[in-house]
């Protein structure tokens, strides 16, 4: 089996931490806005929490389906359309004319991104064993940890200054950056022959 050759360990990590926090991001930043959404949409915040419901609902759904495809296709298809799924459902979002719509929308987005949360270890696996794994896993854990500690205060500045719309397209940003950097630098980690 021939190796593949991996990209540096400092910017795999950060590739792979990225990829990590996009969920995270995705539900943490718009929570500060509920209330404002439940408003705007002419509903309770109880049915607005609905959305993070599907979003979270998704994602146990999703990951035992991209887990399959990223070892029958390679890691880099699935995780492509993965995070196209996630963009055009979070650009689908700042459009959402209902509650329902958005509910909708926010379980394609929450299944969308699941794609990565099963992708980002798999390629780990795929590149490293022992010790050096650890390490890229522990790294890409500490990018994860911070989105949690930051998404909500970058929500509530946006609700304040801009509209819980602007949330749904810095988190289609944030999945597009996601996105160049996985067709720019990611190479497949998983050889056709495995």
């Amino acid at each position: 089996m021939t190796p593949i050759p991996a990209p540096s360990f400092t910017r795999l990590a950060l590739v792979l931490g990225l990829l990590s926090a996009v969920g995270p991001i995705a539900i943490d930043m718009y929570m500060p806005g509920l209330p404002v959404i439940a408003a705007d949409l002419g509903t309770d915040v109880g049915a607005a929490q609905q959305t993070l419901v599907a979003f979270l609902l998704a994602l146990a759904v999703g990951q035992p389906l991209f887990g399959p495809l990223a070892d029958s296709y390679g890691r880099r298809r699935p995780l492509i359309g993965g995070l196209v799924l996630f963009i055009a459902a979070g650009i689908g979002c700042v459009f959402a004319p209902d509650i329902e719509t958005l509910v909708a929308l926010r379980f394609v987005q929450g299944f969308g991104i699941c794609a990565a949360a099963v992708i980002v270890r798999a390629v780990i696996r795929d590149l490293y064993t022992g010790a050096r794994a650890a390490q890229l896993l522990a790294l890409t854990f500490l990018l994860l940890g911070i989105s949690p500690l930051l998404a909500p205060l970058a929500g509530s500045f946006f609700i304040a200054y801009l509209s819980w719309q602007s949330i749904f397209w810095v988190t289609a940003l944030v999945g597009l950056l996601g996105l160049i950097l996985v067709i720019f630098t990611l190479p497949e980690t998983l050889p056709p022959e495995r």
